[in-house]
């Protein structure tokens, strides 16, 4: 999604209207392998994109992702009941992130070209993965005046596409909580356009 797009949709965005967002995963967990293997197409670049967002590497992100797979494959028959499989997904990749991250002692690693190439479309030129970089860049830029509960917030709910639900269940929290820490980053973000576009 590029900054300006970004932007748009905090200008317009609903603070309380769930987004349809992205194809979500309609059936009840993958009980067979074939079912497992559409459930990780469905899922897997974009899981790898949010975990790359918060730990800033590629091949971290990627591991992070396949690890989460594999748990979530071994461990199907204890996940049957889960009402909600995207948020439950997000939620299992955030806690690994986070493991990360405390090994690691210290924040994310900045974002860099060389470490977003492949996880960009294999297709794209160079030129156009250096672009989408920058965008992400850039948006990024505009979240780091948010406190981070909010910023996390704006991420899942515009980047990720993900319903207050369901951002609800990744940070653990209550369902007016996502809502509000929504809200009050969308109003901050819009104050903030406003300000770049009289200047």
């Amino acid at each position: 999604m590029s900054s300006l797009l970004f932007a748009e949709r905090v200008a317009v965005e609903p603070e309380v209207t769930p987004s349809a967002g992205q194809d979500r995963w309609e059936g009840a967990w993958p009980r067979s392998r074939e079912e497992f293997s559409r459930f990780v197409d469905v899922f897997q670049d974009r899981l790898v994109w949010f975990a790359f967002r918060k730990l800033g590497n590629r091949s971290e992100a990627e591991e992070v992702v396949q690890e989460v797979f594999l748990r979530a494959y071994r461990h199907q028959e204890e996940r049957g009941n889960v009402a909600r499989v995207s948020s439950y997904l997000y939620r299992m990749a955030s806690n690994a992130c986070n493991d990360v991250l405390r090994k690691r002692g210290r924040a994310a690693l900045p974002l860099s070209l060389s470490m977003a190439e492949n996880i960009a479309d294999p297709r794209a030129q160079a030129d156009e993965n250096a672009a989408a970089l920058d965008e992400l860049q850039r948006i990024e830029t505009l979240l780091a005046h948010l406190p981070r509960r909010q910023a996390e917030a704006m991420r899942l709910r515009i980047l990720d596409e993900l319903s207050f639900a369901e951002i609800a269940e990744v940070l653990h929290c209550s369902l007016g909580t996502a809502k509000s820490r929504f809200r009050h980053g969308l109003r901050k973000l819009r104050a903030i356009l406003e300000l770049e576009r009289e200047k």
